[in-house]
This record gives C-alpha cells, sequence and structure tokens, in this order.
C-alpha cells in the first residue's frame, strides 16, 4: 500500500499534542521578527519557537537560524528523511534542535503518531524575549499551523475587527466613536483607530460589519455573512 501524502498540518497537529503534554501552552501562526513562526510554546519561563515541515531542508535550517534571536529555545521538526544524522550534527553545532515526528500511516507499522528528540536545542537567550508579549489566546486557536495563510491568521487588526463586531452586534446604530471608546484596539490613539477602520468597514474588511451614514453620522449595523 502507497503511503498516504503527509501534510505539513499533519505534522504540526502531533507536535502540538506533544507539547501541551509537556504542559506548554501553544500558540500557532505567530507573527515575530524576521516572519511568521509555525509554533509558539511557552514552557515554564522560556519560549520557544518550533518550525514544522514535511522534510529537513537547508531553508527549514536557515529559518531557524534565524529564530534564534526571536526565542529561547528554537526547534525544527518533520518526518524522517535519509539527511536526518546530518541535519542533527549540524544543528547541534548551532544550538537548534531537531524533532523527529512519526505521522500514523496505514501501509506500515506506524499506527501511533510519535516525536522523538533527536538534538536538544541550546538557550539563545538568558533574559525575556520580546515575543512572549505578542501571545494572544487567539493564537490558540485562530489558526492551524501549515494550513492557512496570511488570511486567516491572528493578528492585530483581527483582534480589533472581531472586539468592534461584538460592539455592534450588542448596540446595532451605534456611532462609530462611540463603538471605539468600548475597545481595546492595536492602534496609537483612538482617533487613529475611528480613521483606519472607517476605511476598512467602507471596503468591507471587517467582518459583520457595515457602515450606513445617517445625516452625516456614521453609524454601524452588523452585516451578513
Amino acid at each position: 500500500m502507497k503511503r498516504a501524502q503527509v501534510s505539513e498540518q499533519d505534522v504540526a497537529a502531533i507536535v502540538v499534542d506533544y507539547l501541551e503534554q509537556l504542559g506548554a501552552d501553544v500558540y500557532q501562526e505567530v507573527e515575530c521578527q524576521g516572519g511568521v513562526a509555525d509554533l509558539v510554546a511557552r514552557v515554564g519561563a522560556e519560549i520557544w519557537i518550533v518550525e514544522v515541515k514535511t522534510s529537513f531542508s537547508l531553508a527549514l535550517l536557515l529559518q531557524a537560524m534565524d529564530r534564534r534571536r526571536c526565542a529561547h529555545r528554537v526547534v525544527i521538526a518533520a518526518p524522517y528523511t535519509r539527511n536526518i544524522r546530518d541535519v542533527g550534527v549540524v544543528c547541534e553545532a548551532l544550538g537548534i534542535g531537531v524533532w523527529q515526528v512519526r505521522v500514523p500511516d496505514p501501509s506500515s507499522t506506524w499506527e501511533q503518531p510519535e516525536v522523538r528528540q533527536l538534538v536538544t536545542s541550546a538557550r539563545h537567550n538568558r533574559r525575556p524575549v520580546e515575543l512572549a508579549k505578542r501571545l494572544e489566546p487567539g493564537h490558540k486557536t485562530h489558526a492551524k499551523a501549515g494550513a492557512v495563510g496570511a488570511a486567516g491568521r491572528w493578528t492585530p487588526f483581527r483582534r480589533t475587527c472581531e472586539a468592534l463586531a461584538a460592539v455592534v452586534s450588542r448596540e446595532p446604530g451605534v456611532l462609530l466613536k462611540q463603538a471605539i471608546d468600548q475597545i481595546e484596539h492595536h492602534y496609537a490613539t483612538d482617533a487613529n483607530a475611528r480613521s483606519s477602520m472607517l476605511k476598512w468597514i467602507e471596503v468591507g474588511r471587517v467582518p459583520g460589519v457595515e457602515l450606513r451614514r445617517t445625516n452625516g453620522a456614521a453609524l454601524l449595523y452588523p452585516r451578513a455573512a
């Protein structure tokens, strides 16, 4: 029987479960310096980044090297490949962890998912890292690593949109200014928030919210999906 093709999402799901069994809080698709981390785990006082792929490659290694400035520990995780020993030697020298992920396969005896730690990551930063401040509950549930593009990722803008939509749902016809006053947003000032969100609502980029003007006033109403 031919082995089923393994997706990045399959691999990531196994790694998430493994991290949670370690007692970690796991966040997915998190923006960080230099890009987006597949998985970020808060393990005790440390922040780990785990980059997940379907195979070990030079691109994955370079990505992990760049992530060392953002986290306390960095790991690459992928299913077995023939060059895994060479990858391990290089990663050990660079202080990058290596995890081999076994994905259940009906064509073999690998019936249970498994994560094997082949190389332990060194600790790259001794002090708290900035990335810890960016972790939000939405990163845990909104997007699955390996499954979405930028449009589905949890971002500060998306958080602001959902907070605004919640106010509008409770108070149909609320003034834009009154709605902005009620939420926590990612803009520097309320004035910036009103100006920017007005533009995004007008072009339909804020799910669940539509703008109606009455006597020059900007009123917000729920909009059907």
